[in-house]
């Protein structure tokens, strides 16, 4: 997959099957676009994805605060995976913003690939205040000779899959929805920081996790998870997700702390990856540090049989 910075970066003597989107997630429902994307080229055109960074609603609503479900590194990971062949990660910005969809198509894409046929998802919005219907879409495209084909959309449990319906899904905690609508594990990627060393005391040491601060955080609880360190994966794991209330009196700042189990390696500084499976509960605050150490050891003891389980 050849990755671009600007639309204007992107050539090709062969003509193309084009796709665009923010994508973020990669998930299943995105999948089918792209697949049915790869699908029409038929070996006949190329492939060619146009995403954006950052996202467009980052740039028009400055104070609020985008989670996202993928860093942009992992976006083009779960892209890569795809078969995509041409990946174009344009800068999303104000000026970029208030063009409209005739002229987004007609001087800047037109302009610059061959376009024979465009897939689009069913809540495709494109250009100034998103008010480019596929309808707009469809008769811009008729003018040009181009055929368009929009992908209906594809639900988990009755439930549309999409980014939106993923985010709510894990702020609730549901997990399971959430990867089964993504195609793989929910993960939180970031560097092992100090702490306060707490979990060293309770015999269930934990390394603490500094994320990407636009990277959405599940809802507060206990949770049973795999971790990546050094290309290794170690398949049981707990997290906890939340504010330690038993200990931390003041700082109701959320901290990712993580136990693997069987694990005694020194990893301060290290990347760590961690896979989320499953909520085993909330977080609970505690009248002693002897309740919560009980509460911990059988935290432990339901997550080892239900991996056992699976």
């Amino acid at each position: 997959m050849k990755i671009y910075s600007f639309i204007d970066e992107f050539s090709s003597f062969l003509p193309c099957v084009f796709t665009l989107g923010f994508f973020d997630g990669v998930h299943i429902g995105h999948k089918k676009i792209i697949q049915n994307l790869i699908f029409r080229a038929k070996g006949e055109y190329c492939t060619v994805l146009l995403t954006f960074n950052p996202h467009p609603k980052e740039v028009l609503i400055p104070k609020k605060n985008i989670l996202y479900l993928n860093t942009l590194p992992e976006r083009i990971h779960h892209l890569k995976k795809t078969g995509i062949e041409h990946l174009i990660i344009h800068p999303f910005t104000k000026k970029f913003s208030k063009l409209s969809i005739q002229d987004f198509f007609q001087k800047i894409l037109f302009s610059n690939m061959k376009i024979k046929k465009i897939i689009t998802g069913y809540d495709s919005h494109l250009g100034k205040n998103r008010d480019g219907t596929f309808h707009q879409l469809k008769k811009i495209s008729k003018s040009y000779g181009i055929k368009i084909y929009k992908v209906n959309p594809y639900k988990y449990k009755k439930k549309i899959i999409s980014s939106t319906n993923i985010r709510k899904s894990l702020l609730i905690g549901n997990i399971e929805w959430a990867n089964n609508a993504l195609g793989y594990l929910y993960n939180l990627s970031g560097y092992v920081i100090k702490g306060e060393g707490i979990g060293k005391t309770l015999d269930f040491p934990t390394a603490n996790i500094q994320l990407n601060e636009n990277k959405l955080i599940p809802k507060k609880g206990v949770y049973a998870v795999k971790v990546n360190i050094f290309n290794f994966f170690y398949n049981k794991g707990m997290m906890n997700i939340g504010i330690c209330p038993t200990v931390n009196k003041k700082n109701k700042k959320i901290k990712i702390e993580v136990h693997i189990f069987d694990f005694y390696q020194e990893i301060y500084g290290k990347k760590i990856d961690i896979f989320i499976i499953k909520r085993i509960r909330e977080e609970k605050k505690f009248s002693t540090l002897y309740d919560l150490k009980r509460q911990i050891k059988k935290d432990q003891i339901k997550i080892e049989y239900f991996f056992s389980k699976k």
